[in-house]
């Protein structure tokens, strides 16, 4: 095939991804010129789900953020649902005066919670995964939405608890990255779909409606939210209500993590069928998003690596020239470089869409950073200037999880 037409092609890619980062940005930009309405004071009873298996290292933290979090303790009940540890979390656990403690054989998180929801005998259910600690108030943000019996269930904001290495670094930039958006459709479409279940809150009945949480999906708290929104639920994101949560410390438990997410949320978006014209901005995009990156992973790697090769031969005249060219390739530096070089070398088609790409991606980063309040330390400089390779490993765990589970049929009905 001749290379200019590949050139091109490969292009074309990068220009619909333009299109795409850049809905997301005018988005974003709307959102921070939108008032928020000022919610009624709404306390009523409440259950916190723990559920937990081999949390020794985190349930202490986790149940003292609950009780020092300022909701009323006279109107809050704490259960633990221990999912068959082998190791402390029972005994630590029972430090704690008042917490009821649920055993059950080692089932996973959903019938975990299942079984909290049917014990507990309040109204409202708040979920929290126990690596996970709450800011103050933050109980309070999540179910004062609830007043409003439309409302099935509300989520709020997850960080990256502890940054020490770069690869939880690089996460931390991706989660407030993905909050910033999430706070966005909320602001503008006041539906939150795009939801996570480390910390949530849920009217009983709305649970109780859908037959409460699911097995058939990796993904229990991405279904539970769709099942919502097909009974007539919406579900919010709460920017403000903060936690606090554990993420993989190396590429093996991050790739394990991504592949159980992606293929989760994809099962999800073909179990509920919510894809119609008419439906909220917010269902619309998350399909949009979910299928866009899934063809983008499987393709994005070879396109990279022929423009990456196609300009080598400019750059090679020395080892520091090729250096250099390399270093701009993966870096916010080859973006604004050829920004600064237009007036000289013109607007290239095969390249200024994915440079522009580059440059909405790091505004947005930032936007982002100082929206949920990060330091902009030494090391969290160095990872935004090199969030590109970042992605691509993103990318390839994304490509692994489509074709591995696709071959042990996971997409089936």
């Amino acid at each position: 095939m001749n290379p200019e037409l590949i050139l091109y092609l490969t292009s074309v890619l990068f220009l619909i991804l333009f299109l795409f980062l850049l809905f997301i940005f005018v988005i974003i930009i709307m959102s921070l010129f939108k008032k928020r309405n000022k919610l009624e004071k709404y306390v009523p009873k409440i259950t916190v789900l723990v559920p937990a298996f081999n949390e020794e290292k985190n349930i202490d933290a986790c149940i003292t953020s609950i009780e020092n979090s300022g909701y009323p303790k006279n109107k809050m009940q704490i259960i633990l649902i221990d999912d068959g540890s082998t190791d402390n979390t029972i005994k630590i656990a029972k430090q704690h005066k008042g917490i009821i403690i649920l055993n059950q054989n080692h089932q996973g998180k959903t019938e975990a919670l299942n079984s909290g929801v049917k014990k507990s005998k309040t109204e409202i259910i708040v979920s929290l995964d126990a690596d996970t600690i709450i800011e103050q108030k933050c109980i309070q943000k999540l179910v004062a939405p609830l007043k409003n019996k439309k409302i099935g269930a509300t989520t709020g904001t997850s960080k990256v608890n502890t940054q020490k290495t770069f690869l939880q670094v690089f996460q931390g930039i991706e989660y407030n990255f993905n909050n910033l958006i999430r706070k966005a459709f909320t602001d503008i479409f006041k539906s939150g779909i795009w939801f996570f279940g480390v910390v949530a809150a849920y009217q009983k009945n709305a649970l109780e409606d859908v037959g409460y949480f699911k097995k058939d999906t990796f993904t229990e708290d991405m279904d539970i939210a769709l099942e919502l929104h097909s009974k007539g639920y919406t579900t919010l994101h709460v920017y403000d209500a903060i936690v606090y949560t554990e993420v993989p410390k190396n590429i093996k438990e991050l790739n394990k993590q991504r592949k159980r997410w992606w293929v989760g949320v994809l099962q999800s978006l073909r179990k509920n069928k919510l894809l119609k014209l008419r439906e909220n901005m917010s269902i619309q995009f998350l399909y949009l998003n979910q299928y866009w990156w899934s063809l983008y992973a499987l393709i994005s790697i070879p396109v990279i690596v022929y423009q990456y090769m196609y300009w080598v031969p400019f750059n090679i005249s020395t080892m520091v020239q090729f250096l250099q060219y390399t270093f701009n390739w993966f870096s916010v530096a080859g973006s604004v470089y050829v920004i600064y070089k237009i007036p000289e070398w013109g607007i290239n088609f095969y390249s200024i869409f994915g440079v522009l790409s580059g440059i909405i991606t790091t505004t947005l980063i930032v936007i982002s950073q100082i929206t949920f309040r990060d330091k902009f330390t030494i090391k969290r400089i160095i990872a935004i200037f090199f969030y590109f390779p970042y992605t691509i490993v993103l990318n390839i765990m994304i490509f692994l999880s489509i074709i591995g589970y696709k071959k042990k049929g996971y997409f089936r009905k």
